[in-house]
């Protein structure tokens, strides 16, 4: 039952990457961690979302906004070890009271917006990508902060895409990097890992498919319910 979970979960979430550009470790991460109850789930979503920022690079890196991607690289290298060292102080209890606040706090986020991210400035810029550092290392979620940053600046859906694509493929190796350092990855880790590739790209083929289907709105509006339950269900877990 377990394996199942893990293999729907990751499969779900790589269609609501594909189709919209949500993170796949803001949607599965949160259910692995809930199901593995281990913080060898982090590693998990991070080996799965760099698999997914690799297969879409190769069509969008062309029109990433490359100054705007050295700022939040910059800023992710400066909130990196922060998360970092949450990660490795972190009891699983705690990883998933985190997780479950900063997704609860994120969706709400989604909705009404993050202060300051319609302000311009190349601070800011860097700011973002400091909580995107952050997030990553102890979540593996770093995309929303820098995605939030971009839309509420005005910036095209297609260069949003590249933009955060292009900076996935640079940030994850690092944190799967500085991830190994702290809490170590074993071979069962891999092997969970590997496990999922299948659904992960057969969600990825059916993401496409689906996102000229059904209207992005609809998507968002399913997104936002699942992460809604996803927070309550890790800030009760961690809890009890």
């Amino acid at each position: 039952m377990e394996e199942l979970i893990l293999q729907v979960a990751a499969f779900v979430a790589a269609v609501f990457q594909s189709a919209i550009g949500i993170g796949f470790g803001m949607v599965a991460g949160p259910v692995v961690l809930i199901v593995l109850d281990d913080p060898a789930a982090v590693v998990i979503s991070t080996l799965m979302s760099w698999l997914i920022a690799l297969v879409l690079l190769p069509g969008l890196f062309r029109g990433a906004d490359w100054a705007v991607l050295r700022r939040f690289g910059i800023g992710a290298a400066l909130g990196l070890p922060f998360g970092l060292v949450l990660l490795a102080l972190s009891s699983i209890a705690g990883l998933k009271l985190i997780a479950g606040v900063v997704i609860g706090g994120l969706t709400l986020a989604m909705v009404f917006g993050l202060p300051g991210v319609r302000t311009p400035g190349r601070g800011l810029d860097g700011l973002f990508g400091g909580l995107a550092g952050l997030f990553g290392g102890c979540l593996a979620i770093p995309g929303p902060p820098a995605t939030m940053r971009m839309a509420g600046l005005g910036h095209s859906k297609m260069a949003i895409r590249a933009t955060m694509v292009s900076f996935f493929c640079v940030v994850w190796p690092v944190i799967l990097a500085g991830q190994w350092a702290v809490i170590g990855i074993t071979a069962e880790t891999l092997w969970n890992a590997v496990s999922l590739v299948p659904a992960v790209l057969a969600g990825l083929f059916v993401g496409n498919w689906v996102a000229a289907k059904v209207s992005e709105r609809v998507f968002r509006n399913v997104v936002l319910v699942f992460l809604a339950g996803t927070s309550i269900s890790l800030l009760v877990d961690a809890v009890l």
